[in-house]
């Protein structure tokens, strides 16, 4: 019985190490839409991701809203997890209990496949955290709903609040709509079988400036050189010219987003200092989501440009690839635009495409500097001059004797 218990477990770990992202997933169904749809409750048979396909296909047609709930890390262990309440799931049990929910146990990559039939956007994006009310309007077709954790909260605790807002929120799209409606509640990834790739980062050779792509929105300019994104064994050189996706303007912020083919760039400045602009962070963004940040807390005085030579890396934390820009400029505009002759310019900002004078990341002088160097290095050779003559200076070696015969005597003329 032992070998045989053995035996099982070295199968269940070969078949889950051969398809490394396994996560389990619900399927809600309340109004028994999706009632002909049958489960193998047998964790050993894999729901392959064209099959997963087929079942969201079929679940957009026969409702008239999708919503799905996403778990940053989810597995079979959370769905056995208690406490001193009990199993976090109450109202997932007893839908399962009553036949309305359906549980898929081993589903190749089902939120990726999510991903790819209903494409998150912007406006159907929600994170849930502790204390957050969800407002939500009648327009549109399919939601995502990311959960996000309190740092004190335990693993059954946050579990237990998401089951809440997974039947608030459920229902309070129900009464939006006119139809019925159905839901999937899953992962990105199974932290038990999945093991983060390594993230090796290769420095960028030098580039030709034939490769540099200057952008022009209506709150900047950028000028990159050297875009390319890298994973753990491949580097991919992106010289296409992005495209501004979505850009947001205030007096006090500006939020450049840049779409390349598979991600898009996002750059925040902060616009409040009367002195100058600040670059605070840039951030890496697939399919909606933010996969990762890179905090920078670089800028220049109003009018002037910041020119970087150093890598720029946005490391992407869900899959251990990153994007690098080898070389870039950067200068946001005032908010309202002004224009060179100092008027109001309501039309948008100077059209002459221009940067202002540079402020270098890297090492630089400057007049100040030189000038502090200068009297640093006079004021050094006084005291070098002084010290000289201070060990220059010689002593008698013989001292008068009052008592003695005088060292020095008058000659007689």
């Amino acid at each position: 019985m032992q070998l045989y218990n053995k035996v099982i477990f070295l199968l269940f770990f070969q078949t889950i190490a051969g398809e490394n992202d396994i996560v389990p997933t619900f399927l809600l169904d309340y109004e028994e839409v999706m009632k002909h749809l049958t489960v193998n409750p047998n964790p050993f048979n894999k729901i392959s991701s064209g099959a997963f396909v087929n079942i969201i296909h079929d679940a957009i047609k026969r409702s008239e809203a999708v919503v799905i709930f996403v778990e940053d890390t989810f597995c079979f262990e959370d769905l056995s997890v208690k406490d001193k309440l009990g199993t976090p799931y109450y109202y997932l049990r007893r839908g399962l209990l009553d036949k309305k929910v359906k549980y898929f146990p081993s589903v190749i990559s089902p939120y990726d496949t999510l991903k790819q039939v209903l494409q998150p956007q912007q406006l159907n994006l929600f994170y849930l955290s502790p204390g957050t009310k969800l407002h939500l309007t009648e327009r549109f077709k399919y939601l995502y709903i990311y959960f996000k954790d309190g740092m004190n909260e335990t693993r059954a605790q946050a579990l237990r609040r998401h089951d809440a807002f997974i039947r608030e929120v459920y229902f309070t799209v129900r009464q939006l709509k006119p139809g019925p409606i159905v839901a999937f509640y899953t992962g990105k990834i199974n932290p038990v079988v999945v093991e983060r790739p390594r993230f090796v980062p290769i420095r960028p050779s030098p580039l030709p400036r034939d490769d540099e792509v200057m952008v022009a929105s209506e709150g900047a300019l950028f000028r990159f050189s050297g875009v390319f994104a890298t994973t753990p064994t491949r580097r991919a050189n992106l010289n296409q010219m992005p495209m501004i996706a979505e850009e947001s303007w205030t007096p006090s912020k500006l939020s450049t987003k840049m779409d390349y083919t598979d991600f898009e760039l996002q750059f925040n400045f902060n616009l409040e200092k009367a002195e100058g602009w600040l670059l605070e962070s840039v951030a890496l963004v697939e399919g909606g989501e933010e996969v990762g940040r890179t905090e920078v807390a670089a800028g220049a005085p109003w009018d002037w440009s910041y020119v970087c030579g150093e890598p720029l890396t946005v490391l992407n934390q869900r899959d251990g690839s990153s994007v690098t820009i080898s070389q870039y400029q950067l200068q946001p505009f005032r908010y309202p635009p002004i224009s060179r002759n100092g008027s109001d310019n309501a039309g948008g900002n100077d059209t002459s495409m221009c940067f202002g004078a540079t402020v270098n990341c890297g090492p630089y002088f400057n007049t100040r500097i030189l000038s502090g160097l200068m009297v640093v290095f006079l004021f050094l050779m006084i005291l070098a001059y002084g010290i000289a003559t201070l060990f220059d200076c010689g002593v008698n070696d013989k001292q008068d004797d009052p008592h003695g015969k005088p060292l020095f005597t008058d000659v007689p003329s």
